[in-house]
């Protein structure tokens, strides 16, 4: 069997369905964020609720590992350096994450980071998730199914083994952006939803679509029970659950 270790990597991220829902936490880069301050206890919580994995940084890496190494996949969010993929390596995390919010198509400069990144993910026999969002000129995400469509071909192109993006359009409109893929698509949560029936049914509706699940953040460590948060959606993306029945888990 050839890549062998991206093989052994994604199938501690990824169940036999083809499906992950992985936690984002990976938001502390500015600061504290309001809901991950104490990400031990965060980690416990959503690890209690079946998540498939977690994506930190670093710091996070290094807070968590001792209790949870080989209990739940780990993603580390790297910046676009190939050296960190060969650092990745060394912590023995199971896949990498790079972030890209901007125009779409790629500038010429961002083109040749998305390469170094996928060309040392190859070597080092490391899955790669690329979430590539597109944005305006205010910085503002493109929740257009087309533009999204564009977003996350070229993530896929490029070498990702998993591509983030958002989810836009119709369920119909989505299982395009899916076919046009070349890789898994899991869907980003976004800024945290008021009402946590509308985080459901996103998700519903991606998987629906084709997607192999989510890399859900606020929307689950903001909500009031993140573990019966991740019990909702881990019934929708693993055991197709319809939204109603994901709603009761939350009563």
């Amino acid at each position: 069997m050839e890549k062998i270790g991206k093989f052994l990597r994604l199938n501690r991220i990824l169940r036999k369905d083809g499906r992950t829902l992985v936690v984002a936490m990976d938001h502390g880069l500015g600061g504290t964020t309001e809901g991950i301050e104490d990400i031990f206890d965060v980690v416990r919580k959503v690890f209690e609720g079946g998540a498939d994995a977690i994506m930190v940084n670093f710091g996070g890496v290094k807070r968590i590992v001792e209790n949870f190494s080989g209990k739940i996949g780990i993603v580390l969010t790297i910046p676009f350096d190939p050296e960190y993929v060969k650092f990745a390596v060394k912590l023995g995390v199971d896949a990498v994450k790079t972030t890209y919010f901007g125009p779409i198509p790629l500038t010429e400069e961002k083109y040749l980071q998305f390469s170094s990144i996928g060309r040392a993910c190859e070597e080092w026999e490391m899955p790669w998730m690329a979430e590539v969002v597109p944005v305006d000129d205010k910085r503002t995400i493109v929740y257009d199914a087309s533009t999204i469509k564009r977003a996350a071909r070229i993530g896929s192109e490029l070498g990702g083994d998993l591509v983030k993006t958002a989810y836009a359009g119709t369920v119909e409109e989505y299982k395009n952006v899916v076919r046009s893929c070349l890789a898994p698509i899991v869907v980003m949560g976004g800024p945290k939803m008021e009402n946590e029936k509308d985080v459901l049914q996103m998700v519903k509706n991606s998987v629906d679509a084709g997607a192999a699940g989510g890399a859900i953040g606020r929307n689950i460590w903001q909500h009031r029970n993140p573990t019966k948060m991740v019990k909702a959606l881990t019934g929708i993306i693993h055991e197709n659950m319809k939204v109603e029945e994901a709603i009761e888990i939350l009563q």
